[in-house]
């Protein structure tokens, strides 16, 4: 896979570059050597799929027709509930398959908690979009830890993305089935950056970051590798655009 990755480069929910870029940090994970889960030329032929920042700063620029003008005509102001809502989106309920398993020498995290769609996300309120993004962000750690875009379903409905996502989530199944390559204990963690969000073009858009913790170790063929320092962590800042349709929040990320 090549190392050089234009992170700018974005898809409806999240830049593809910035999800290659998680396979080029383990590529360099241990002081010799080591591969990621997601080593993988699927994430080089993503890129050819991806917008441009201009195209993804544009709240319709993924969305047929049909849904844009849905979204400008059901995203009227919201009330402003004075909440500050700056902080770690945390989603209130995951579900549970039994005690969950950081990797090992033998598997892959396992059992891993999976999300569960909160009621607020039906609602459209600002309580609800931030209840969208909270969904997003343990979606998206579950992606990380299982090579499983499923979740990733109920937060956005953008073709182009979902085709990405699922990828990129092949790729990552291929390095745990095929390569036996996997992390012991990836996570990630969604922050809010500005009390609400803002109402332009017909959607919401709301400042976050995302930070991705690959954590110390992972293993290959049995084997325990050490994760450098500098490729551990991979911080992304962005935009989320957020519209209300069919009755819940569809998310578009712009973040790199």
């Amino acid at each position: 896979m090549s190392e050089i990755l234009t992170r700018r480069a974005a898809l409806g929910v999240l830049g593809v570059s910035s999800m290659a870029l998680l396979a080029a940090c383990g590529s360099k994970a241990s002081s010799e050597a080591s591969a990621s889960p997601s080593d993988s030329p699927s994430a080089t032929s993503e890129t050819t799929a991806s917008a441009s920042a201009s195209e993804t700063a544009s709240p319709s620029a993924s969305a047929s027709p049909s849904a844009s003008a849905s979204a400008t005509a059901t995203n009227s102001p919201l009330p402003n509930d004075d909440k500050d809502y700056r902080g770690v989106a945390k989603l209130e309920k995951m579900e549970d398959h039994g005690e969950y398993q950081p990797g090992n020498a033998e598997h892959p995290p396992q059992n891993v908690p999976s999300p569960v769609v909160p009621e607020t996300m039906h609602q459209n309120s600002v309580a609800g979009f931030a209840s969208a993004l909270a969904y997003f962000g343990a979606a998206f750690e579950y992606l990380l830890r299982t090579g499983d875009m499923r979740y990733m379903n109920e937060v956005s409905t953008d073709q182009e993305t979902l085709a990405a996502m699922k990828k990129y989530a092949d790729s990552t199944k291929s390095g745990i089935d095929e390569k036996k390559t996997w992390y012991v204990n990836p996570t990630a963690t969604l922050t809010i950056e500005t009390k609400q969000p803002v109402l332009a073009q017909g959607a919401y858009n709301w400042t976050v970051t995302l930070n991705v913790d690959l954590g110390e170790k992972l293993f290959k063929d049995g084997k325990e590798q050490t994760v450098a320092a500098d490729k551990r962590h991979v911080k992304m800042f962005g935009e989320a655009v957020g519209r209300y349709l069919n009755n819940k929040w569809d998310l578009h990320m712009d973040i790199n």
